[in-house]
């Protein structure tokens, strides 16, 4: 097994982290649960750029970040420190020329590298950009590497704006075909959504900070829920058990300034401007994560279930419940959603949607204004069969 320094200590770091380091001796590593190693890949131009941003964010102190890609150059522009250069005899560190198929035949040259990468984790996340070569070519075959091993894998990929023509389009809608029967979730993120979202006007740093921030705020969110053991907890297994759940299906957050405003952030929960069209109305599996800087009211507690239960016709829908206690929170109020097995043809056309919101101005210090939201997507698998509510209560204490 080889592997290809890409920057200054950079092998040296990646080994010990993936070959020679014990599952035990890598939790020690990260500051989250030690029970939960969640490792978060970034394929590609748009994922490597993600899981750079989540290094940014102090998110590697929690997780494990890999970064995933054909292109040399633009590999050694990004932070994490664990990094994995694919079809070196292949791309010759080039880039797979927006061709999925040379991203896959990479992907395919460095299986082995890839399998280490992830093969002690208990759950891995995958995030890409589809529409170019290595993010659509490379990230089924990294999640049929975690499906073999079975570890619980989601996919969080991005979808090209409708003008980079209908040949991307053609590419990513693909890739997702190919990843969906190996995954265990995936969410698609509409670029083309959040230009509705945000008005054309908008500058192009300013939408993709934009996309950016919902896609950090997902993925924190997650791993925050997944990480730290709430007084309403859900653990490992829960999100397994949502994730079974065969369908389209919808991921979303939401934050308020104050328990009074904890249905507005529900609300943003369920809708989202960079994804949906999928509806909750015909979910089988929900999460809801509430985070709160301090206790909460039993009646805001049980209203915003009984809210999220307004929404869904399915009387059998499982909901599991988390709530965890944050004094750390930029937020008073932070609400997380998690739905699967939507019916796919409760799916609305992204053509066919239309958003009226107020043109934002994104900067780094502000707290992006909230736009009139649509659905929050996201797509999973499933052979659940009918449950009643159970709240998961902390298992490991």
């Amino acid at each position: 097994m080889k592997f290809l320094a890409i920057s200054p200590g950079c092998i040296a770091k990646f080994g010990d982290c993936f070959v020679d380091c014990p599952r035990n001796d890598m939790k020690e590593l990260l500051n989250g649960n030690p029970e939960l190693l969640i490792t978060v890949v970034g394929i590609g131009g748009c994922g490597c750029n993600t899981v750079n941003m989540l290094h940014e964010n102090n998110l590697s102190e929690q997780v494990n970040l890999v970064a995933v890609n054909t292109d040399l150059a633009a590999l050694n522009s990004i932070k994490v420190v664990n990094k994995i250069l694919i079809g070196e005899n292949l791309t010759n560190g080039y880039g797979a020329g927006s061709d999925p198929n040379i991203g896959f035949q990479a992907a395919q040259e460095s299986e082995a590298l890839l399998r280490s990468a992830i093969m002690d984790s208990d759950i891995v996340i995958i995030t890409a950009g589809f529409g170019g070569g290595t993010g659509t070519g490379a990230s089924p075959l990294v999640a049929n590497i975690a499906r073999e091993l079975n570890i619980n894998c989601l996919a969080i990929v991005t979808l090209p704006f409708e003008s980079e023509g209908q040949m991307r389009m053609d590419y990513a809608l693909q890739g997702i075909d190919d990843i969906k029967e190996p995954i265990h979730a995936y969410i698609t993120l509409s670029n083309d959504l959040l230009l509705a979202g945000l008005g054309e006007s908008v500058g192009l740093f300013s939408a993709f900070n934009q996309s950016n921030e919902v896609l950090k705020n997902l993925l924190v969110a997650l791993v925050q829920m997944l990480n730290e053991t709430g007084y309403v907890n859900v653990d490992k297994n829960d999100f397994a058990t949502i994730l079974s759940f065969e369908g389209e299906s919808i991921l979303g957050v939401g934050k308020a300034d104050s328990e009074e405003e904890a249905f507005d952030a529900l609300d943003q929960a369920l809708n989202n401007p960079l994804v949906s069209i999928a509806n909750i109305d015909t979910a089988k599996g929900i999460i809801f994560q509430l985070f709160c800087k301090s206790e909460p009211k039993l009646s805001t507690y049980n209203g915003l279930i009984d809210h999220i239960r307004t929404k869904v016709t399915n009387r059998s829908v499982l909901i599991v419940p988390g709530v965890t206690l944050d004094t750390n929170l930029s937020s008073e109020i932070e609400i997380l959603i998690i739905g699967s097995g939507i019916c796919s043809d409760t799916a609305q056309p992204i053509k066919d949607i239309v958003v009226e919101v107020e043109p934002q101005v994104i900067a780094q210090d502000i707290e992006p204004a909230e736009p009139a939201y649509l659905d929050d997507e996201l797509s999973f698998i499933n052979h659940g069969e009918s449950m009643t509510d159970i709240p998961a209560i902390t298992h490991n204490q």
